[in-house]
């Protein structure tokens, strides 16, 4: 048997030169840096076509019968919406597409759209509204209803009063629990002796389940973001009007802590971390006792530490501050100025007014909205919601009916101004980040 001679190929027929193995690997190398950066690209570019809208602030005008609307990254008022008569009460829903309004002569809450700047639907409620707060899931409205004794409980999909709970003597602002559990109503006074209360509303069943005595004419309230802990304003405005603020343990409902501000307080609100609360008084030189209210050229804000309830600073702002509110970052304390028609802007690093803003007539309250982020491809002028449909022939505890017709109107008259809400999202260091990431993937590629 033959042998079979099976013919071999040299190796070095397949083989390849070093330099060309090493010309494709620097290749594939430059395709993996062109194929990152591609993906880095991408990535830039969906991070610009997303936008971060500024919060704004809301100013009700108690004579101007309107809303101011402050851009807070410009302090500029952007639009301005008529709502109802005497508004006195503001509150924003926690996705910041609606702002309620307390309309005190005409026993209604405006309802605005906060993406148009516009007024959508009016709702009635008790008589002479004065505070007003949302829920945390936006779902219900809650409404302190003075001379009624009552609060108003909304549906935020309806636009309908839904329950209407019996409280203390003329309640005049109400707060909602971080939880959405409770609901402290505070209540100005008893007519014998002035003592003011809270009240505290199960809000599964719009029971009361506990009072808490505070001290005399009690005007604003603001709970603590843990939840742990209500602050009370007291003006106790007669005899002396020696301004405090009660602090309650919601785990007991009991006053823990009473704290001495200035004379005649009105409005109070907690910073997001908890750690400040912020207090207006109308005045800081104090009252003589001698019969007349004492004038003086500028109210002030106290600043309350809520670790030793303390107050650690005196801010210098308008003329009879009423309402505060903090921005959600925590760096602006916007002040309503009663007497001077304008909104201090405190800078909560220096404890200093860096801007004051001008607004309508005679302005009480003051809301401030989240900040919501939204694509940059969106019309500033779509609403990221449905509009929600008009409340008709709502009857309140005094007998009034809603005029159906009585929002179209109102909205005709608000007075958009064209603005834009939108901050880029896309910073440098974004670009730098995506950068990065792409040099270390190509680095460990290698």
């Amino acid at each position: 048997m033959k042998s079979k001679i099976i013919s071999r190929t040299s190796i070095s027929t397949f083989s390849f030169p070093t330099s060309s193995i090493a010309r494709s690997n620097k290749a594939c190398g430059r395709c993996s840096i062109i194929k990152v950066f591609g993906v880095a690209t991408l990535l830039v570019l969906i991070l610009a076509g997303v936008t971060v809208a500024s919060p704004f602030a809301y100013v009700a005008n108690t004579e101007s019968n309107n809303i101011s609307v402050i851009d807070t990254a410009t302090n500029t008022v952007t639009a301005t919406v008529n709502v109802g008569s005497c508004p006195q009460g503001v509150a924003v829903s926690p996705d910041g597409t609606r702002v309620y309004v307390t309309n005190c002569l005409n026993n209604s809450v405006s309802v605005i759209d906060a993406t148009e700047n516009k007024l959508i639907g009016t709702v009635r409620v008790g008589s002479y509204p004065l505070g007003v707060a949302v829920n945390p899931d936006g779902t219900k409205v809650y409404v302190a209803n003075s001379p009624s004794k009552t609060i108003s409980v909304i549906d935020t999909a309806t636009n309908n009063v839904t329950a209407t709970v019996k409280v203390g003597n003329l309640p005049r602002d109400v707060a909602v629990a971080p939880d959405g559990k409770k609901v402290y109503a505070v209540n100005f006074s008893e007519y014998s002796d002035y003592q003011g209360n809270v009240s505290v509303i199960d809000t599964a069943t719009n029971t009361i389940t506990a009072t808490v005595n505070v001290e005399k004419s009690p005007e604003g309230i603001a709970v603590s973001p843990d939840g742990t802990k209500v602050y009370v304003v007291n003006s106790n405005s007669h005899p002396y009007y020696n301004g405090t603020v009660s602090v309650i343990d919601t785990a007991t409902n009991k006053v823990t802590a009473t704290v001495n501000v200035g004379s005649c307080p009105q409005g109070i609100a907690v910073s997001p971390n908890g750690k400040r609360v912020y207090v207006t008084v109308d005045m800081p030189d104090g009252y003589s006792g001698k019969g007349d209210i004492d004038v003086t050229s500028t109210g002030t804000v106290d600043v309350i530490d809520t670790t030793t309830n303390k107050v650690i600073d005196t801010v210098n702002v308008g003329l009879t501050p009423h309402e505060v509110a903090v921005t959600p970052d925590g760096n602006k304390v916007y002040v309503v100025n009663y007497g001077s028609n304008t909104t201090s802007v405190i800078d909560t690093a220096t404890n200093k007014v860096n801007t004051t803003v001008t607004v309508g007539g005679d302005p009480t309250a003051v809301g401030i909205g989240p900040v919501t982020t939204s694509s940059s491809t969106e019309s500033n002028n779509t609403s990221l919601l449905g509009h929600i449909s008009q409340t008709e022939n709502q009857t309140n505890d005094t007998g009034m009916t809603a005029n159906a017709g009585t929002a179209s109107k109102e909205e005709k008259e608000s007075i958009p101004t064209k603005a834009s809400k939108d901050t880029p999202f896309l910073s440098p260091i974004w670009v730098l980040v995506a950068v990065l990431g792409a040099v270390a993937f190509v680095k460990k590629m290698r």
